[in-house]
């Protein structure tokens, strides 16, 4: 039987201890060892698979660690990179090359005027670090999720004339030339390591003393920052979101947004971890929608916050999950007085289309900061977003457990309690009297 993938287990602490006790039958010395610990989270699928079937089989006794069998890994080095892969890896290589060039091309601002180094993709780094910081230079890097939001993120930076410069990874053409004719996992490792070496070093030839990210998620990341540290250049890292990635890390200041993170992540070196919330007053990057939904005090609107994007990796059960949600939802509560639906899609979802019975919106002033607002998700990060003022709930799902991802102290339901609740306040709202408790379980 095969698994899909189970964000719940993967991002699970007790998958990241197992995995980093099997990874030491190599005997590698500390830094590969870590490293490879990475590039076997994200490249061993018989791992996974093992490690899903023992998930899935009891759950509760996985999350506990009273795992029967022991964890094996392979060495995923060995791995020959598939054609697909491939193909992506030559475009990413492509889009890095054209980027740096362009920085370089029409580089404008002398970088030694600047004391911060940012490194971004698109807007969620306004959410993490202080917008109108002075003295920093935000450096572009290629972001294949969206090139669109991408696209308004550098039209944002120009409009608020925050300095700015296009950037990429410094792939080496020894290095290109090395992954095309061996097409192994082992060579693009070498490749993407020696990349992120040589921009810790271009950063320190800048003159930076100070650089700023969000790239827990990146594979070399781990290579960039150790580089950074070696060259006394300091590195911040502030997580993005309440999801969890790649485990191993070498930042010297880590903010992290829940303690299930702080948890989770295995630090090389000596880190500072900061419990922090996102920026209250983020970036206001246009969408390019618009809503037709109005404010409404006089009915509770619940506000669907989507986590599914359109590429959809990863997304198995909590796909399977929303599609539930959106059905009950729309069976118990659509054209129900004193409620209506609201549909807000991820920000990386670029066809968006509103379940059945549900409005779409894109915005937050018809409803943010409102008595009958109801934010409900999965998984969202809007769950601890300041930005988003109204009760929030956490929905409980078919392997979609929110406490692993948030802190004990956010609301959360079931599905059939989410519903119960939203019918009472509904029927409050219309200035109906809500049914004896008894009287809703028959």
């Amino acid at each position: 039987m095969t698994y899909p993938e189970i964000t719940m287990l993967r991002q699970s602490a007790v998958l990241v201890r197992r995995l980093a006790a099997a990874t030491r039958v190599f005997g590698d010395a500390k830094y590969h060892y870590h490293r490879r610990l990475n590039w076997t989270y994200r490249y061993d699928a018989d791992f996974y698979q093992e490690e899903a079937a023992l998930f899935t089989a009891d759950v509760d006794a996985y999350v506990e660690g009273n795992c029967k069998s022991e964890p094996k890994v392979a060495d995923v080095y060995k791995q020959t990179i598939g054609r697909k892969q491939y193909l992506v890896m030559l475009v990413k290589i492509m889009a890095h090359w054209l980027f740096l060039m362009a920085g370089m091309l029409f580089q404008r601002l002398g970088q030694h005027q600047f004391a911060y180094y940012r490194k971004a993709y698109v807007d969620d780094i306004e959410l993490v670090f202080p917008p109108d910081q002075p003295a920093v230079l935000r450096a572009v890097y290629p972001f294949p999720v969206s090139l669109r939001r991408q696209v308004r993120y550098l039209k944002h930076l120009r409009r608020t004339g925050h300095p700015w410069q296009l950037t990429g990874n410094r792939y080496g053409l020894r290095d290109v030339i090395r992954f095309l004719t061996e097409r192994s996992l082992r060579s693009l490792q070498r490749l993407e390591t020696r990349a992120q070496i040589r921009n810790a070093f271009a950063v320190a030839a800048m003159g930076f003393r100070n650089v700023q990210l969000s790239d827990e998620f990146d594979l070399g990341s781990l290579d960039f920052c150790r580089a950074l540290a070696r060259l006394r250049i300091r590195n911040v890292n502030s997580a993005h979101g309440v999801g969890k990635y790649l485990p191993v890390h070498a930042y010297e200041e880590f903010h992290v947004l829940t303690q299930r993170q702080r948890e989770y992540y295995i630090a090389t070196r000596p880190c500072e971890y900061m419990l922090r919330m996102l920026n209250a007053r983020a970036a206001v990057v246009a969408s390019g929608r618009s809503d037709s939904v109005t404010a409404d005090d006089s009915r509770v609107s619940l506000v669907f916050l989507s986590g599914q994007s359109s590429r959809g990796i990863g997304e198995t059960y909590l796909a399977r999950n929303e599609e539930n949600a959106f059905a009950r939802l729309c069976a118990s509560l659509a054209g129900t007085p004193g409620i209506r639906l609201l549909y807000r899609p991820h920000p990386n979802n670029h066809e968006a289309v509103p379940p059945p019975g549900f409005e779409i919106i894109t915005g937050l002033d018809q409803v943010n900061g409102r008595s009958s607002t109801v934010f409900v998700s999965y998984s969202s990060t809007c769950q601890i977003d300041p930005v988003f003022q109204g009760r929030k709930i956490l929905i409980r799902g078919e392997m979609m457990y929110p406490e692993t991802w948030f802190d004990d102290s956010e609301e959360m339901m079931t599905l059939d309690e989410l519903v119960a609740e939203l019918q009472q306040l509904a029927m409050k709202a219309s200035g109906r009297t809500p049914l004896p408790e008894a009287a809703q379980t028959h």
